[in-house]
């Protein structure tokens, strides 16, 4: 009797306790969903009945007058960011007050922890620094040959498996596609290895990406655990790398750097660059190259990065670095890579435009396919905007309050100013903007003629971040969008991509993972070009 006296106690003080809690919104006049008791607003991902994109768009549409609203971490309070004019003022002109990410890795984990996402404060920008001068475009000029040697291996490799077909075509899963091309030219141009995924089919190099960069449901629990209780998962050692990946990666980068030390080898990639860094010998050029055709999605490097510093690198910085590389490249341009296919394959006529570019630019260039190329195709450059709109491989932005912010009023009604306190995450739903009608009319529908040099300035260009927004934005961007166009310029001179039985349409996302995928995969049937 006691014991049920006692049991009722805690659960009428726990009770009361998350009243309290839950009621903090409507207490400051913040429209929010209602939350599921210690669960908050994540119910609909953690018990998988929405993916992650689904329910950040679910909380951004469902209140349209609403400059910001609020969103519940289980009990920990968060904002989600609704007004362009305020994304922007915080992403840029306020950014000191939000300069920092959520943490997601566990400051235990020596190298996820140390990753230039990762990194805070003055730390943050001093890496930075140090790392823009290798993400210029003329650092990317030198490695489009890597990719394009890739790209050769992928597309003589499909073309054996269509000679031996009974058919003359094959159907792909082009995430599994998309994911082996990402994983070589990483391993080629960030590792300086030589990596065949595509007839090598279970190389350790890919084997071992695939468990580092893939976030499956528990990773991705691990994740939420350590961005809401940071302090308590440092304490555990929760960390998202097994030990093995990171001496798999430790090894070889450190050993690779050890080697070209030793005999004098010089390679124009990722490996070499950093190696410069930690020299102090990596600066930023003073003649910068012309960005004005290295894409429409390319975000500029702010003056954070563009300072000259002198810091020492430890092995670790080092190794971090290229990991985050590989990570960066590996999931998400191979994400953004599966998508292209999907909707070049959904849109017939769009796709035979950008082959006839393709075609006349490979006449032109006989058959040489180099930097320059690429980036002097506007309709190729049209399509992978539409593309990276429709399908932001970075679904939302996340930023976290380092001093007290007054955020204005949250609707045109409201009678006063909403404060939030330092340490409160902020977001950014960027596919929820993406496809918002106001900012980009008829939004599922692809339309790459969004972006014609006609039509590109009739929308709000604050509202277009697939790359990110203000200093904290991707350094890698003009690297990914060199490898969509290389991947897509050699597919699509080689082959006709369409529906296949197994094509997911329309598209449903894969609620299981907290990438961007589909359901069943992503299917299509590739058969030679006439």
């Amino acid at each position: 009797m006691i014991v049920l006296i006692w049991v009722a106690v805690l659960i009428a003080v726990l009770a009361l306790y998350l009243r309290q809690v839950y009621s903090s919104f409507s207490r400051k006049g913040i429209k929010h969903l209602k939350p599921v008791p210690l669960l908050g607003n994540m119910a609909g991902i953690l018990i998988r009945s929405r993916h992650f994109a689904e329910d950040i768009s679910l909380q951004y549409n469902s209140f349209p007058k609403e400059r910001f609203v609020g969103s519940y971490m289980f009990i920990l309070e968060s904002i989600l960011l609704r007004d362009i004019d305020l994304i922007k003022k915080i992403g840029v002109k306020d950014f000191e007050h939000f300069l920092d990410h959520r943490p997601i890795f566990s400051s235990s984990d020596t190298i996820l922890s140390r990753i230039l996402f990762a990194l805070e404060g003055q730390e943050w920008k001093d890496m930075r620094s140090s790392l823009s001068p290798a993400f210029t475009s003329s650092k990317m000029r030198m490695m489009v040959p890597f990719m394009v040697e890739v790209g050769d291996r992928m597309i003589g490799s499909i073309q054996k498996k269509i000679k031996n077909s009974e058919s003359g075509y094959i159907d792909i899963e082009c995430k599994d596609l998309t994911t082996r091309y990402t994983n070589d030219v990483i391993a080629s141009c960030a590792f300086g290895l030589k990596v065949d995924s595509h007839n090598d089919v279970d190389n350790e190099f890919y084997a071992m990406g695939n468990v580092a960069a893939t976030f499956n449901f528990r990773q991705t629990l691990k994740s939420i655990f350590s961005g809401t209780m940071p302090q308590l998962a440092k304490a555990l050692k929760v960390e998202i790398f097994t030990g093995e990946s990171k001496k798999f990666f430790r090894t070889i980068i450190l050993d690779t750097i050890a080697n070209r030390e030793k005999n004098n080898i010089i390679r124009p990639d990722m490996i070499h660059l950093l190696m410069e860094a930690k020299k102090g010998k990596l600066t930023h050029e003073d003649n910068k190259s012309s960005d004005e055709a290295a894409g429409f999605a390319t975000v500029e490097e702010s003056a954070v990065g563009q300072k000259k510093i002198n810091r020492v690198w430890s092995d670790d910085d080092l190794v971090a670095q290229a990991v985050m590389f590989f990570i960066a490249g590996f999931e998400t341009v191979s994400s953004g890579l599966s998508f292209l296919l999907y909707e070049l394959a959904l849109n017939p006529d769009i796709q035979e435009r950008l082959a006839q570019e393709i075609k006349e630019t490979d006449t032109k260039n006989s058959g040489k396919l180099h930097f320059n190329t690429i980036q002097h195709m506007p309709y190729m450059d049209m399509v992978i905007s539409e593309s990276l709109r429709m399908w932001p491989p970075g679904l939302s932005l996340d930023r976290i309050c380092t001093k007290d912010y007054n955020l204005g009023k949250p609707n045109e009604n409201a009678e006063k100013d909403v404060i939030i306190p330092k340490g409160t995450p902020v977001f950014v739903p960027v596919l929820a903007i993406h496809r918002d009608p106001q900012y980009f009319p008829n939004p599922d529908k692809f339309d790459p003629e969004r972006f014609s040099d006609t039509n590109k300035h009739k929308f709000q260009a604050s509202a277009y971040m697939p790359f990110g927004i203000g200093p904290r934005n991707c350094i890698g961007s003009r690297f990914a969008l060199s490898e969509m166009k290389v991947m897509a310029y050699q597919i699509l001179l080689h082959f006709e991509v369409s529906p296949c039985e197994k094509t997911t349409i329309p598209a449903k996302l894969d609620r299981k993972t907290f990438n961007l995928k589909l359901e069943g995969g992503h299917w299509l049937r590739f058969r030679p070009r006439n």
